[in-house]
Formats: structure tokens, C-alpha cells, sequence
């Protein structure tokens, strides 16, 4: 019988244990409220009028309760309100003088945070204090206690803050970065979303919101090795990154607008700029294969990378004063939500949550609900806000203009002196072992001679591009060559004939050399003016532009190719002499100009240049004590982004980033030294 009473009692065991998962995971979703925000709920619901005092109670003149100045405060990681306040209590005497009892000072009263079933957080008073104008207990204190409890105490435990809709939003997002035919697995756990224990920090109050999930959801295979990207399949991931860049854009332009009363400051605009510029070259990492793709979901690594930037910038924000309370509200549900999606696709990435163009729109519409701009909108054009926000210079006129010679001012007289040219022969093209010219030319770089018209100079196509200039620019060129001895110097519209889809012959070497060096020196001293550089790195930025030039594509415009002549463009979207990549700058230049207008396109480079050596590349020389880091950090950011700018200093870069670094230094040296420029063999000679 024992026996049989045992059989038995094991067998429901095992239905039990039948009817329970074998195995389930708590999951943590932490809703933050800021102190703030919860202050400035807590002052609408009790002073709908923050200048006046709050009546609590009023009945006739001498019995009354008002407080002014509600405060809720986090000490110690406990939860305190506070305020000032005003109590009277008396009646008339026989008609002629009143009997009255008055008190002022104020109240603290410690609480504590708890969520009711309908979701709404709420205020417990653990105990309350009365403490009179001077901070001191007060004698009188009976009626004042007693009307606090009848009129203070309800409306504090009474008041509560929404969170149904915070959570409405956040599974919101959660849903639409689900597979539609894979549901299931995040309903099953969104049906058993609840509260935990409610904790603070110093700034602020965290809800944990738990889900269970089946451990089988917890984890998920790894997967194989990833084949080199096809063309084609290249060309894909462009597109699928698109929605994140332009959600970056949406929100960094919206953050500004949210701050006319609080302006971006430098430091945040910095971040903002590092922010959006690095998650483009992130994506080129990908696409040229110098970062792996480590899941199927490439665009959810780069999301996770800019979300960990992004937030702390939004988190900041909202901490500025002259932000209205629907701005923090915003803020807060937008950061949660983001937060709640990467914690549980990080926790349970079994749940098949992965970042969709429509959880991305649901995540801007947080920030921005009544923007009618789709916050995914991608295009190419030209965007004036993010250009006015990052404070970039205004985009040249797109006409060719010839100016007088007089119109061009003259160097500043602290403008540092030309560099003095070795004694080194300029190569001959398609010469000899022994045939040395018979006296050694000035260096391409440095000669200022007039360009007459060749040959050939028929054979390129006549016209220029429509929109394009070379602008007021180029007569920096022909300025320095107008008095010179010779031909008569082409004028603005020739010069733009003659680089107009010009891919020089072996022949035209020399004379298409001369040219470039002119617009690579006029444009890296109009930089220096602009930008008010400082003398001691100003001769450093100028040798740094050709250096640049050389390195990313030979001072070549444009490249022959199945018989035709195209912009030259490398496999992840660099464009034209100095390689600006249209993925990268996309929304600052124009992309057409980029392509067609050699001018247009060294300009570009030699701003965004300014801008690394500025923001990056004088703070490393400073910080190393060599003037000429500033050169070397510039370009490693201008070649892989903000981040890299310290790379040529780290022993453990990669055989890549170290050949293409010193390949840098290397011709920043010859230059510099006053070398000449071989663009048979792209050196310095």
C-alpha cells in the first residue's frame, strides 16, 4: 500500500512538472523616470499656478492650508516631497476679535513608489515632519498636522503618474521589430509583462519591467563564417542601411529644434556630428570588408553602436532647463523603448526581434509625434539644416564667374613661407634611364607658370557641367600666373574645359600636374584664411591637402573605363580627386558637383580636412608635443572616421590601417621637404 501511495505521489510530480515549462528566464526591461520629469508632473497636478500659492483649503478667512514650491526629491535612494506651506485656524470672538492660531514653514514627507494594477505609479507616505521658517520644530503644531493629513495626504497618495502609456509604446516598438509570421515566441512573453521591485538612483526612479521567456528563446545558434560581399549583395545592404541613416539624421535634427530655449551646445553638437559621421563609416567598415558581418542583422550592430551614443546625448538633453515637460516625456519614452529593445534582444535573441524600418518609424514618431516628415525619408539632396547645425560653410554659387585680378586679396603677411624644393629633377615621362633634364625644375607643387592651351586640348569634351564652378577659386591659379612671360593664361571657363573629364595622357602629365598643385595650394590657403588657423600648423595643413590628394587618388578627377571616362569612385562610394564618400557626406555636399567639378571637390575635402585638424588632429599634437601628429591624426580620421584619429599611434593596428598610415607620412615628408610630384608612379620624388 506504502508502495503503491508513492507510485502515486510521483506520478502527479510528473504532471506537474508536464504542465510547467522545464526551463523559463526573467527578462528585464528598465523603464527610467527622471526626477524631473516626475517633479514636474507632481507641480501640474498640485500648482496648476507655480507663480501662487496652491489652496488646499479655504473656509472663511481664518482657516486655510496653502503650499507653494512641491518638491520631489531622491536622498539617500529614498523618495522625499517637500514644499512650503501656510495654515490658520480660528473664528470670531463674540464679533469684535477674532481667535486665530497661524503657522508657517514647511513639510518633508518621506514616501514610497508602488504601481497599481491599472499601471499607474502612486505615492505611499511613510511619515511626514512640520518644521517652521527657521528649519526648527515648531511649538504649535496640532491644527496644522491635522489639516496637512485631511488636505495634503489625499492629494499626494491620490496622485499618479501614467505608465500605461510608456509601456503601450514600448511593446509598441517591441512588436514592430517582430517577424509578422513569427509572433508567438514575444506575445507568450509580453503576456507575462509585470513590475518588480521599483529602486533609485541619483537621478531618478527605474521600474523593472519582467518577462519570462522560454529558454529555448535565451540563445540561438552561431552562425558560419560569412563569404566575402558580391557586388550585387553590396549593393543590397546599401540600401538596407538607408532607414537607420536617416533615422540618425531625423533625430539629431530634432533634438536641435527641441533646444531653441536651450541651445546645442559645442561639446553636444560635437558628440552629435561624432555620432552620425562615425555610424557612416561604420557602414563602409562593412561594406569593403575591414569589419566582418557577425549576423544576419548587420543593421542591428550598427544600431546597438549608435544607440550607445545617442543615448547619453538625449539623456543629457533632458536634463537642460527650458526643456517643457511634453519634450521630457518624449525624451524618456523614446530612450526606454530603445533601451527595452536591445535588452531583450540581447536576453532572448530566440524571439526573432530584429531592427525593421517600421520599429525604427515607430521609435522617431516617439521623439517627434506630430512631425509630418517621414522620419525615414532618404535622399541624396543637399539637407541646409544639418549643414547650418554643424555650422558648415555656405555652399559655393554654382556659376562660373571670371573675377579682375585685383578682386583677389592678397595673404595675410603671417601666412607661413612656400616650403623650399629640394634640388631634385622632376621625372620625365616615358624617359630614358639617361636622359636627365640639363637644369632641375621648380617642383610641381611650387611653380607658377602660365598654362597655354595643347594639342589635345580639343580632344576633351568642350563644356561644363551644368551647375558646376570652379568660382573665384581657381583664379587663385590664375592670378599667379598672369604676369608671367608666355601664352596668355587661360581664363576661369577654359580652365573648366580643360579639367572637364580630363584623364591625361602620359604626355599631358606635367601640364595636367600643374594645374592640380595650383588648386590644391589655392584652396588649402583659403581654408587657412577662413578658418583662422594657427601660423604653426597652417604650413603643416597646406602640405597635408596634396599629401591627401596623392594618396586617395593620384590627383585624378576621373579614370577611363569600358571605353568611356567617368568619375573615378572607389568600391564604397569615394568620389572624384579627393575621394569624398557620398555615403559619408551625404546631406553636406552635392553629390552631382562631387562628381563633375574638380574644384568643387577639393574644396570639400580640404573643409572637411579642416575640420578633423581642428576638432582632432591639434589636440593629439598637443597632447604629444609634435606639431606634425596634427597632420597624421587628421587623415586617419578623414580616411575611417572620427574614431580613428589616434590610430597611427597604436601598436596593434591592423598590417592595413599601419600600410596605409605611414604611406600617409610618407608623402606628407617628401612634400614637405619640398619634393616633386611624379604622378606617372603617384610619388614623391
Amino acid at each position: 500500500m506504502q508502495r503503491l501511495f508513492q507510485s502515486f505521489l510521483l506520478f502527479c510530480l510528473l504532471l506537474t512538472t508536464a504542465a510547467t515549462p522545464l526551463s523559463a528566464k526573467t527578462v528585464e526591461l528598465p523603464l527610467f523616470l527622471r526626477t524631473k520629469i516626475l517633479q514636474n508632473a507632481l507641480v501640474e497636478s498640485l500648482s496648476p499656478q507655480p507663480d501662487r500659492p496652491t489652496v488646499l483649503f479655504q473656509e472663511g478667512s481664518y482657516n486655510y492650508l496653502h503650499i507653494s514650491k512641491p518638491q520631489l526629491s531622491i536622498r539617500d535612494g529614498q523618495p522625499y516631497f517637500s514644499c512650503n506651506a501656510t495654515a490658520g485656524m480660528g473664528f470670531d470672538s463674540l464679533g469684535v476679535l477674532p481667535s486665530v492660531v497661524k503657522w508657517s514653514g514647511s513639510i518633508l514627507m518621506k514616501l514610497n513608489f508602488y504601481v497599481d494594477p491599472q499601471w499607474q505609479l502612486r505615492y505611499r507616505i511613510i511619515n511626514s515632519t512640520i518644521y517652521n521658517e527657521k528649519d526648527g520644530k515648531p511649538v504649535v503644531t496640532g491644527f496644522a498636522w491635522e489639516l496637512c493629513k485631511r488636505f495634503l495626504h489625499p492629494r499626494l497618495e491620490q496622485y499618479a503618474f501614467d505608465l500605461a502609456m510608456p509601456k503601450k509604446d514600448i511593446t509598441a516598438v517591441l512588436r514592430a521589430c517582430t517577424s509578422p509570421t513569427n509572433t508567438t515566441p514575444l506575445e507568450a512573453a509580453l503576456s507575462t509583462l509585470t513590475v518588480g521591485t521599483l529602486h533609485t538612483n541619483a537621478d531618478g526612479l527605474i521600474v523593472p519591467l519582467l518577462l519570462t521567456v522560454a529558454d529555448a528563446q535565451t540563445h540561438v545558434a552561431p552562425l558560419p563564417p560569412q563569404a566575402p560581399l558580391g557586388f550585387e549583395e553590396m549593393e543590397k545592404l546599401q540600401h538596407i542601411f538607408e532607414p537607420l541613416d536617416a533615422f540618425l539624421v531625423f533625430i539629431i535634427k530634432n533634438l536641435s529644434a527641441d533646444t531653441v530655449n536651450a541651445p546645442v551646445d559645442a561639446q553636444q553638437q560635437k558628440q552629435l556630428f561624432d555620432l552620425l559621421i562615425t555610424s557612416r563609416y561604420q557602414l563602409l567598415m562593412i561594406l569593403t570588408g575591414q569589419a566582418p558581418m557577425e549576423s544576419t542583422d548587420p543593421l542591428r550592430l550598427l544600431f546597438i553602436d549608435a544607440w550607445e551614443q545617442l543615448r547619453p546625448i538625449i539623456e543629457q538633453n533632458s536634463g537642460k532647463n527650458g526643456l517643457m515637460q511634453k519634450q521630457l516625456l518624449r525624451y524618456m519614452t523614446f530612450v526606454n523603448a530603445g533601451d527595452a529593445l536591445l535588452t531583450l534582444d540581447a536576453a532572448a535573441p530566440g524571439l526573432g526581434i530584429h531592427l525593421t524600418s517600421d520599429g525604427l518609424r515607430r521609435l522617431a514618431r516617439m521623439l517627434q509625434p506630430g512631425s509630418a516628415e517621414d522620419p525615414l525619408h532618404f535622399d541624396w539632396k543637399i539637407d541646409p539644416a544639418l549643414r547650418e547645425l554643424f555650422q558648415f560653410q555656405p555652399e559655393p554659387e554654382a556659376k562660373i564667374q571670371d573675377f579682375p585680378p585685383d578682386a583677389i586679396q592678397e595673404p595675410p603677411a603671417d601666412f607661413p613661407p612656400e616650403p623650399v624644393p629640394v634640388p631634385t629633377p622632376a621625372p620625365v615621362p616615358n624617359a630614358t634611364p639617361d636622359s636627365t633634364p640639363q637644369t632641375a625644375p621648380k617642383p610641381i607643387i611650387e611653380q607658377d607658370i602660365p598654362l597655354p592651351p595643347t594639342k589635345d586640348s580639343t580632344a576633351n569634351p568642350p563644356a561644363p557641367a551644368q551647375g558646376s564652378t570652379t568660382g573665384q577659386y581657381l583664379l587663385n591659379f590664375l592670378v599667379g600666373v598672369a604676369h608671367a612671360e608666355g601664352p596668355p593664361p587661360l581664363t576661369t571657363t577654359e580652365l573648366k574645359k580643360r579639367l572637364d573629364h580630363w584623364v591625361p595622357s602620359p604626355e599631358e602629365l606635367t601640364e595636367y600636374g600643374k594645374i592640380i598643385a595650383q588648386l590644391l595650394k589655392s584652396f588649402a590657403r583659403e581654408q587657412i584664411k577662413k578658418d583662422s588657423l594657427e601660423p604653426r600648423y597652417a604650413t603643416i595643413y597646406q602640405h597635408l591637402i596634396p599629401a591627401t590628394a596623392m594618396i586617395e587618388s593620384c590627383w585624378q578627377q576621373y579614370e577611363r573605363k569600358d571605353d568611356k571616362i567617368v568619375t573615378l569612385q572607389s568600391q564604397s562610394g569615394g568620389l572624384g580627386i579627393m575621394q569624398i564618400n557620398q555615403h559619408v557626406w551625404r546631406g553636406f555636399y552635392n553629390i552631382e558637383r562631387l562628381q563633375g567639378d574638380v574644384a568643387y571637390n577639393i574644396q570639400a575635402g580640404s573643409q572637411i580636412l579642416m575640420r578633423y585638424f581642428k576638432e582632432y588632429g591639434t589636440q593629439v599634437a598637443k597632447e604629444n608635443g609634435n606639431p606634425e601628429h596634427a597632420a597624421r591624426a587628421a587623415y586617419a580620421a578623414y580616411n575611417a572616421g572620427p574614431r580613428a584619429s589616434r590610430r597611427f599611434m597604436k601598436p596593434n593596428a591592423n598590417a592595413r590601417q599601419k600600410r596605409v598610415d605611414e604611406h600617409l607620412w610618407d608623402l606628407y615628408q617628401k612634400i614637405a621637404a619640398g619634393g616633386s610630384v611624379d604622378l606617372a608612379t603617384c610619388n614623391i620624388l
